[in-house]
């Protein structure tokens, strides 16, 4: 007895049997557009400017030092003292957080000593001098790694929550980095000036050096590539910092 014919549009042999099977068909015709839609999307990739060292860390304004979008900060309260230079600091957070901030702030100290660092050693003067804070924060723009504001008159220095999950020592780049850039005479009131981000970026650039890390944090490959870019400070300006040359 001969099997009736399919009559769902398909092609079948004379049996009525198909030439395809059916759920290959069926993938077929999901998968076909599916690729079709990633090759689009890759070719518009593949065309888009990618974003340079100087980007990746933008200028912020006359409360800011650099751009970091909005910052979800811990709702624990707890409070340290900074250890050794910087007593007059206060570390801010849960017990995880303060304990991550004393070992940042203490290798930053161990460096501070060193004539590289006087800027930064400046810089500290002045965190102090305002009764300043540490603290870590989870920033909208993930790929910056530390940040200074002004709150009540106070400096707080905002260090990425990242590095509350590797060893201190990790951090002490960034938080050079932002001791050179409160330093800058003009901020707060004014935005972070070229020589200053420079200077920034030379003395993470040379702690990220001094420390030798087996996985340094990617600042440390940012400043690299910015330091080695063919001009430096039309590079910062170009990503917002205040043109002071």
């Amino acid at each position: 007895m001969s099997q009736p014919l399919r009559t769902d549009g398909l092609p079948t042999l004379g049996n009525g049997e198909p030439v395809l099977h059916r759920w290959f068909v069926l993938f077929m015709l999901v998968f076909v557009p599916v690729t079709l839609a990633v090759v689009v999307v890759a070719l518009m990739l593949i065309g888009r400017d990618t974003v340079d060292a100087a980007e990746r860390r933008p200028a912020g304004d006359a409360q800011v030092t650099v751009a970091r979008g909005d910052a979800q900060l811990a709702q624990t309260l707890g409070v340290d003292v900074g250890p050794s230079c910087m007593q007059a600091i206060r570390l801010i957070g849960d017990d995880g957080s303060r304990a991550a901030a004393r070992a940042a702030a203490s290798a930053t100290c161990r460096l501070l000593d060193d004539p590289t660092f006087a800027v930064a050693r400046q810089g500290l003067s002045v965190w102090s001098r305002s009764k300043g804070q540490l603290r870590y924060a989870t920033f909208e723009l993930s790929g910056v790694e530390s940040s200074a504001r002004v709150e009540d008159g106070r400096i707080v220095i905002e260090l990425n929550a990242k590095f509350q999950f590797v060893a201190g020592v990790h951090a002490v780049p960034a938080l050079l980095h932002q001791l050179t850039l409160i330093n800058d005479p003009a901020w707060p009131g004014d935005t972070v000036g070229v020589l200053s981000a420079q200077a920034g970026a030379v003395a993470e650039q040379a702690a990220c050096t001094r420390l030798a890390l087996d996985a340094p944090p990617r600042g440390c490959r940012d400043v690299d590539e910015l330091l080695s870019a063919p001009d430096v400070l039309e590079a910062l300006v170009a990503a917002g910092y205040r043109d002071e040359r």
